[in-house]
């Protein structure tokens, strides 16, 4: 079955259909889809934040860089047309592409930024990794539990006034209302005098705590607290949310203007394992990983549904990235056939 409005279907994790085959997260999204069209609104909460920071910390902000299309244009936004001052950090995963690391050190020369690599203790994070690996065949679920609550921690570390990332819309919000995700949006859409960032840091941490085993949740909960206990927690700010998203202009902008050079296929170049984890995941729901993403470009009015088809189609991976799944498996120390072999049951079950 697929949604009659936007493109996901049954394999969507945590999906629901209403009498008329609307799906719920099409519903969830229905909820906030006014405030996503006032740009007025959106703007003047952005400002709201600079202007509750500027000059009063250290930094006005710090950013996490990849080396990727987003996070770039984010840093020349955030420095050129706002004027704020400044840090640049990398999480570098032991997957950071050559590649990525030359653009964002190239980067951060040219904006004239502060720049650190944030590394983790190699035996934490291949625990995390397979941990993650095991129970949802995937790296993506601790990559992404262990990256927010480092980039919390550093904005704190390093006294900025916040922390902006720049995940794309249809990153935050394909599952809205149904991940961790969602109170990072929910946080957004609301007036700084209107939230409690100590009390949304803590429900987020006790919903992760639901998802994974008592000893991983302890290595998040010691990275987000590490030096940092008794001290007041900066706001997680998604900077698309409050700006227009448009990848193409982005892209033109970046290689015109910034000297910006990534390969031909820019898309997360900056993770050397990446081709792997989407791989992985085609093989466990049997059809591209980017459906929920390309759904939210349906909602949002950005693609019609049969341009939506043709994109997905063009996500489809025929060939196995033998290399980069061997060594993702090395690394989390799980065997790619027993992997490959419990994607392919995951699967079945589904149907």
């Amino acid at each position: 079955m697929r949604c009659n409005r936007c493109l996901n279907d049954e394999t969507v994790r945590g999906i629901s259909f209403d009498s008329s085959g609307v799906c719920n997260f099409c519903h969830n999204f229905d909820e906030i889809k006014e405030k996503l069209a006032d740009e007025n609104m959106l703007h003047q909460l952005f400002q709201e934040r600079v202007d509750a920071v500027r000059g009063k910390h250290r930094y006005d902000a710090a950013l996490g860089i990849s080396g990727g299309k987003d996070s770039e244009f984010v840093l020349h936004e955030l420095v050129r047309k706002h004027g704020l001052h400044v840090c640049t950090f990398t999480l570098d995963n032991g997957f950071l592409s050559e590649e990525a690391k030359r653009n964002i050190d190239k980067t951060v020369r040219n904006y004239g930024v502060d720049h650190e690599y944030i590394t983790f203790d190699r035996a934490m994070q291949q625990r995390q990794y397979h941990y993650s690996m095991k129970h949802f065949l995937v790296p993506c679920i601790a990559c992404s539990y262990t990256g927010y609550a480092a980039m919390i921690n550093y904005a704190v570390k390093v006294d900025a006034g916040m922390c902006v990332h720049g995940r794309s819309p249809e990153q935050m919000l394909r599952r809205y209302g149904n991940d961790v995700f969602t109170r990072f949006v929910d946080m957004g859409l609301k007036s700084i005098h209107e939230i409690d960032i100590a009390e949304s840091y803590s429900s987020l941490l006790e919903s992760v705590r639901d998802k994974v085993d008592e000893g991983i949740f302890n290595d998040i909960r010691s990275i987000a607290f590490e030096g940092v206990d008794g001290i007041e927690f900066r706001e997680f700010v998604p900077y698309f949310l409050y700006y227009r998203y448009d990848e193409k202009e982005i892209v033109r902008f970046l290689k015109e203007e910034t000297g910006w050079t990534p390969p031909e296929d820019y898309n997360h170049y900056d993770c050397a394992i990446h081709n792997a984890t989407k791989y992985i995941y085609q093989c466990a729901e049997g059809r591209p990983h980017r459906l929920p993403e390309i759904s939210v470009l349906v909602r949002m009015g950005m693609m019609t549904r049969e341009e939506a088809l043709e994109l997905l189609a063009q996500e489809q991976m025929m060939e196995k990235p033998k290399e980069e799944l061997r060594e993702l498996c090395r690394y989390a120390k799980v065997s790619p056939s027993i992997l490959l072999a419990k994607a392919e049951i995951y699967k079945r079950r589904r149907k």
